[in-house]
């Protein structure tokens, strides 16, 4: 019988991703309360990985700032992010 690891969902993930970015974002200088008002979470799952954008959106989706990235592994939990602000 071969039993299958059950992957993470994106729920799952989502509070994993969340701790992780706000550890990460306490590193750098704390935007205004307005800058913040306007970041959004973009969010989806691939068969690996779960990934998880805070952004500002523009009416050009290339024009968005990214503001931090989550990846989160789906059988692991581990997670990775980038923060794209300045220090």
């Amino acid at each position: 019988m071969v039993m299958k690891k059950k992957l993470l969902g994106l729920d799952e993930m989502e509070l994993i991703a969340r701790e992780a970015t706000r550890r990460a974002l306490s590193e750098y200088p704390q935007p205004s309360k307005e800058d913040q008002a306007n970041w959004t979470l973009g969010k989806f799952e691939t068969e690996s990985e779960g990934v998880f954008e805070i952004y500002i959106p523009s009416d050009r989706p290339l024009d968005a700032t990214v503001i931090s990235r989550a990846l989160v592994d789906r059988a692991t939990g581990e997670v990775s992010v980038e923060v794209f602000l300045k220090k």
